[in-house]
């Protein structure tokens, strides 16, 4: 009884959706238009890695609003948020009121093994919490509403989002580029391209939990009451080797033209569960992985879709076994040379009076064999260098493995207690020092720090060359800080964000890469004929062949000269001390009253008694 009142009333509002969202007549110029002004999809991206572990990645994607040349689509600025129907109306006010062109925030706990996992569908973002987004700046309310926006969301995701000042807030002048393809269409929005600020800010000891995850499940349509997001529990998600859960707002184009604009929604979680940590085995089933099951597909979904990219083993017909067989069979996707073969589930059939959908995977021995390795492209690491608390020094190695030069751009916020000299930046390659850094360094952009105000920001255009080690090193001082600076615990030291590389790679499909997702949406379209998710399309259009990835360092934490807190303790002890054997001594001295008393002889034994 209670799936089916929850599957009433999701059929119910289906039925008043359709009612309120008639087909638009098509213009003269035959411009397409959207059937809805809101559309829902939501996909599970399935994959084994080759240590064992399973990576899982949820997406959900909501479209709002159908724009024509003549109208202007600036996200906030739009008359989009007139009515809710599926787009969360908390979403919708946030960027309204703030004047929010893209938004991008991530929370994330762990850290993703490039080596082992390859490349993740969306960003591997380090550990804690990433925020940027790009403001319309008309006003010239930037800063104000950049406040206001972190503000809000702090208290919307309970998170410590409005800890994001001044002194941790930057404005990147290479990186983080609008990802919205309807700003790739530089002829349709060049107009307002100026008006238009980012801000990009982070907090790497932000710790996630639960009390992040319940808002944003409550942006979600069915919630977890039906569909894929049923799956989602939380003692099994924060119960994984690594974790992060992403929303990302940006306007889009519906057709190639950019005649047909709409704005998107991508919420997402990524999880890599060690299904081998108990028993050795590396079998898995779908309520295995999450203790939980489909036991019905969400009714205001457009498509509902499973996918899972099988093993590449050189023998893989004899290792696994698949359950349920996908009822179109297995497909392959990618090159000639690096075929990736998936198999699609799609579950919008799936209902309270049908079973529950059941997914399995299992191999006859305990561990898989012939694994295609993995070799990313790019792949960084960041670390301090020299001793003692008074100064240091930075750095940065990244490796290009691809057997072409690599585009790329380098990006590192430092906190301003951290004073760097730029004078003692060394560029290496493959061990040697280079004497003039131009060769590699196309543009650079250095802004100091400033005490209190404001981090260092260090960001590069790099040439990567082939088969390269590329390796930056600075000097820095540390600074003394006052002791009302200092956290409760400040002989742990101070996080310090990762740095991100930016680069432009060749698609590679035989691992989990940046297009596993846009090549989904190609053979859904090919199914279907319709857009599907569309999150990973970020690349311009004169190179369909390369994938934008961002690839994140490693964490660091600094220790800062830190005083002795603990001689407050030990001066009040010892003050105590004193006080209670002087004070106390000449106290009972002067206070005490002394009375003379005669002894008296005893007549028994004639001595003298008192």
């Amino acid at each position: 009884m209670r799936h089916t009142s929850v599957s009433t009333v999701l059929t119910l509002s289906v039925a008043l959706l359709a009612l309120t969202t008639a087909p638009a007549a098509a213009t003269k110029d035959s411009v397409p238009i959207l059937k809805a002004p809101e559309a829902f999809h939501e996909e599970l991206v399935l994959k084994p890695l080759n240590d064992g572990s399973v990576y899982s990645h949820f997406q959900f994607t909501t479209h709002i609003g159908t724009m024509m040349d003549e109208q202007h689509l600036d996200g906030a600025a739009s008359n989009l948020f007139t009515h809710y129907n599926l787009f969360p109306r908390s979403i919708g006010q946030i960027l309204h009121s703030f004047d929010v062109e893209e938004l991008h925030l991530t929370f994330t706990q762990g850290r993703w093994q490039y080596g082992d996992w390859g490349y993740p569908l969306a960003p591997s973002v380090g550990t804690g919490v990433e925020l940027w987004a790009w403001l319309n700046d008309d006003k010239g309310q930037t800063d104000l509403n950049w406040k206001g926006l972190t503000n809000t969301l702090s208290g919307l995701f309970c998170a410590s989002l409005n800890f994001i000042d001044d002194t941790i807030t930057t404005e990147p002048k290479l990186s983080f580029r609008n990802e919205g393809l309807y700003n790739v269409h530089s002829n349709v929005n060049a107009s307002s391209a100026d008006t238009k600020r980012l801000r990009y800010g982070s907090l790497p000891h932000e710790n996630v939990c639960t009390e992040n995850l319940t808002p944003w499940i409550k942006l979600l349509p069915c919630k977890t009451k039906a569909g894929i997001a049923s799956l989602l529990k939380s003692h099994k998600l924060f119960d994984s080797r690594f974790y992060s859960m992403s929303i990302h707002v940006r306007p889009v184009c519906e057709d190639e033209l950019c005649r047909v604009k709409s704005l998107e929604l991508v919420q997402s979680i990524t999880t890599v569960f060690d299904v081998a940590r108990h028993d050795g085995s590396h079998d898995w089933t779908l309520i295995g992985l999450f203790e939980r099951e489909i036991t019905q597909a969400c009714p205001l979904a457009s498509t509902s879709k499973i996918v899972l990219h099988l093993p590449q083993t050189t023998n893989y017909q004899n290792q696994y076994a698949l359950t349920p067989a996908p009822a179109k069979g297995t497909h392959f996707i990618g090159s000639e040379e690096d075929k990736q073969e998936i198999a699609v589930y799609d579950i919008s059939g799936v209902s309270a009076n049908s079973s529950p959908f059941e997914l399995s995977m299992q191999w006859e021995n305990a561990r898989p064999k012939s694994v295609r390795p993995i070799t990313p492209g790019i792949v960084a690491h960041r670390y301090f260098t020299g001793y003692g608390q008074e100064r240091g020094g930075l750095s940065i190695e990244i490796h290009n493995n691809n057997s072409e030069d690599v585009e790329s751009v380098y990006l590192d916020t430092l906190p301003w207690y951290l004073k760097l000299y730029l004078h003692t930046f060394t560029i290496d390659l493959n061990g040697k020092t280079l004497d003039n850094q131009r060769d590699l360094v196309s543009k650079m952009f250095y802004q100091p720090a400033v005490d209190r105000g404001r981090p260092a920001v260090l960001e590069m255009a790099l040439r990567l060359p082939a088969k390269s080690l590329v390796k930056f090193s600075i000097s820095f001082d540390k600074v003394f800080l006052k002791y009302t600076e200092y956290p409760p615990d400040a002989n742990r030291g101070f996080d310090v964000g990762c740095a991100v590389i930016t680069a432009e790679l060749p698609r590679q499909q035989g691992q989990i890469g940046y297009g596993g997702l846009d090549h989904l949406r190609i053979y859904q379209e090919r199914e279907a004929s319709q857009v599907q998710s569309r999150f990973n399309s970020t690349r311009g259009s004169e190179d369909e062949g390369l994938d934008k990835i961002r690839v994140y360092t490693e964490t660091l934490l600094v220790s800062l000269p830190t005083p002795d807190f603990s001689m407050p303790y030990n001066v009040i002890t010892l003050t105590c001390t004193v006080i209670a054997m002087f004070f106390g001594t000449f106290f009972n001295l002067m206070m005490r009253d002394f009375d003379v008393v005669v002894p008296k002889e005893s007549k028994a034994k004639g001595k003298k008694t008192t």
